[in-house]
């Protein structure tokens, strides 16, 4: 398998992961149709492989997943021609849901928590998966050399055609090293946007919701 396919394979082939397993609980029905939680702030991609990170990431810690989250939303967008104020709307979803749906701030703000532990086991299996692409891509081609290097110095005869296969091979070792570390930075960078993103957003709900 080409090396990059291995490494897209680190994360694209990876199971969806959701915040939480059960699924919301119907809201009670609102007058108007809810709409989607507000979109986080526009992300101007690095590079094409950080913007497959980075919409891989989203997908998997989208708001609307979280059972808490897309409460609030429900009972708060039906306010939103009445109350054009976005706290005074979250407060007064926040009372209806309380009385109606049992919500709660502490739930509402665990909600971003659980999107940031979807982050923290995304980075997890990431690294871990790159670890062994290492290993077997980077490493092996290492250890070839050491081989290659010891038939040096007992063929002879053969020392022309085995020094530029280690040269081939170095060079093969250090483009799949420095795509496995351009790969890295590309996740490391998507990660810690889509993170701020989220510490961002449970910032702003946690003074909304006083």
């Amino acid at each position: 398998m080409p090396f990059m396919d291995l490494i897209k394979k680190a994360i694209f082939e990876e199971q969806p992961q959701t915040a939480q397993s059960q699924p919301a609980r119907p809201a009670p029905s609102p007058t108007t149709a809810a709409r989607p939680l507000d979109p986080a702030p526009a992300y101007v991609p690095m590079g094409t492989r950080d913007n497959q990170f980075y919409t891989r990431l989203a997908k998997q810690t989208d708001l609307s997943a979280v059972p808490e989250l897309a409460k609030i939303e429900a009972f708060a967008a039906p306010l939103s021609s009445v109350i054009t104020d976005k706290a005074l709307r979250y407060k007064a979803a926040l009372a209806t849901a309380q009385s109606q749906g049992g919500l709660t701030k502490d739930a509402i703000l665990k909600g971003f928590d659980a999107l940031l532990n979807v982050l923290n086991s995304s980075a997890t299996t990431f690294n871990k998966q790159t670890d062994e692409v290492s290993r077997t891509e980077v490493d092996a081609k290492i250890a070839q050399i050491g081989d290659i290097n010891e038939a040096i110095q007992q063929k002879q005869k053969e020392i022309a055609g085995l020094q530029q296969q280690v040269k081939s091979m170095q060079s093969q070792t250090e483009v799949s090293r420095s795509k496995l570390q351009e790969a890295k930075n590309n996740f490391a960078a998507a990660l810690e946007r889509r993170r701020a993103e989220i510490q961002q957003q449970r910032k702003e709900f946690e003074i909304i919701l006083g």
